[in-house]
């Protein structure tokens, strides 16, 4: 088995400082599926999607802002001598965590100011960010701008285009296909979420283990990717899903304990 090779142009067409990518396309796509899907789970909740559409405007837009800043972030040296490019979208380039945390903010307090059920909200969304994770991999594929590092493992992937996003010393070296890992890893977690449907009817739980879920699938994968390490080893994906998989946890715990709490029996 040899390992895939990548000789496919990341910008399909350019005009001026303006490309149109083969991410951005993905991008758009799975920004377009993740709302479908989004509002299919909605109405199966019972959830008022006429209103849900008025607030997705900032939802998505505060997913947007935050995937750019913590990629931004997270290559600071790079943006501090280029900072034009800071609001070059369209190049590649977004944090996953930076849209999750950006998106659930947004999302929460939208859903708050509109009136609807805000953890019921979250449920809808938590198949929808998983939807539109895996189909944005594959834009990161094709770009090289979620490498991983060096393998001599045959199910590796070789860059060789000049345009791709990975390191100029990485191209035409065998990496860990990351999206791939990744996409295989969010399937899974689709599927053992939907095949949990139902079993716990409180309103935010499948919100939740989907946090608690892709924050195990990053914090794991994330360690065959070569990037900045910030703190005891990990680098800066790592940490965060670290956190925000120990705060679910949290959260359904003290949910979990608040309820056993309010259908214990009063004593005589």
């Amino acid at each position: 088995m040899r390992p895939i090779e990548i000789t496919i142009d990341p910008i399909i067409a350019q005009i001026g400082p303006i490309q149109l990518g083969w991410h951005g396309i993905f991008s758009m796509v799975a920004l377009l599926a993740g709302v479908w899907v989004g509002l299919w789970r909605a109405k199966q909740l019972g959830i008022d999607t006429d209103t849900m559409v008025s607030g997705l405007g900032w939802v998505i837009a505060g997913a947007v802002v935050g995937a750019r800043l913590f990629h931004v972030l997270d290559h600071l040296p790079y943006y501090a001598q280029h900072p034009l490019e800071i609001v070059a979208v369209w190049q590649g380039g977004i944090a996953v965590y930076g849209g999750f945390i950006g998106g659930v903010l947004t999302g929460a307090i939208a859903a708050w100011k509109l009136g609807l059920p805000v953890w019921r909200c979250l449920d809808s969304a938590a198949p929808a960010m998983l939807v539109g994770q895996a189909i944005g991999r594959i834009g990161c594929f094709i770009n090289g701008d979620a490498w991983g590092a060096p393998t001599g493992c045959p199910c590796g992937v070789v860059y060789w285009h000049e345009h791709a996003l990975i390191p100029p010393d990485l191209l035409g070296v065998p990496t860990h296909p990351y999206p791939l890992y990744e996409i295989g890893g969010v399937a899974v977690l689709l599927a053992l979420l939907w095949l949990l449907r139902g079993r716990d009817a409180r309103p935010g739980t499948m919100f939740l283990a989907m946090t608690v879920g892709y924050g195990l699938i990053r914090f794991g994968f994330s360690f065959v990717r070569q990037e900045t390490v910030i703190v005891f080893g990990l680098q800066e994906a790592q940490v965060i899903a670290l956190a925000t998989a120990v705060l679910a946890l949290g959260i359904f715990a003290a949910r979990v304990a608040l309820g056993s709490r309010q259908r214990a029996p009063v004593s005589p």
